[in-house]
């Protein structure tokens, strides 16, 4: 079943990653990407929002990549958010008239690993804190559903709302990581989704 999908980029370090994943869904998956580059410097907050609200409305899944530049969302000189991917999750995670929330899948680059991920010996990986709110979707699935019980250990595909996949791992296997994140918008209500930080 053909998908509709999302990219949120950090236009700096991540639209040659961006081009790629768009070119690679048009030719070998049955999804439609949505996502723009629209200069958006000149507009004014209100029409921002509706113009994403437009865009998401057609989507199901927001795919966000993540370079070294996107791990951590931009702030003003009065402290708050001014960044467009943190408005593009935050919007996608609404839940408002003709549009339900998207599900969500996090693809980070490989000059992003090591900044944001550590594998420890026995295999687990640790995520870096990261001022994102990818991150706050992540191992929020409520303990009645949690996967595997023991407290510290999450399975990255079913605990957390926004899965979290390094990009090779992701483009060799796209269709199912894009299953995998539209089949949590059925199950939504075992998350606690974060809309904003």
């Amino acid at each position: 079943m053909a998908k509709n999908v999302f990219i949120t980029f950090r236009f700096a370090d991540g639209i040659q990653y961006k081009n790629y994943l768009s070119n690679l869904l048009s030719k070998n998956y049955s999804t439609v990407d949505f996502s723009e580059d629209e200069d958006r410097s000149r507009m004014s907050e209100e029409t921002i929002k509706e113009y994403l609200y437009k865009k998401l409305r057609c989507t199901s899944v927001t795919i966000i990549l993540l370079t070294p530049c996107a791990l951590n969302h931009k702030k003003n000189w009065r402290g708050e958010y001014d960044d467009w991917m943190y408005d593009e999750i935050r919007y996608s995670l609404e839940n408002r008239e003709n549009n339900r929330t998207n599900g969500l899948v996090a693809v980070y680059t490989p000059e992003a690993a090591n900044l944001l991920v550590q594998m420890r010996q026995d295999g687990v990986v640790i995520v870096n804190e990261v001022e994102n709110l990818f991150k706050k979707n992540m191992m929020n699935i409520k303990p009645i559903y949690k996967k595997n019980q023991n407290y510290d250990i999450y399975d990255r595909d079913y605990d957390s709302y926004c899965s979290l996949v390094p990009w090779n791992v992701f483009i060799n296997d796209i269709g199912n990581f894009i299953d995998l994140a539209a089949s949590k918008r059925d199950i939504i209500n075992r998350y606690n989704i974060v809309k904003r930080l």
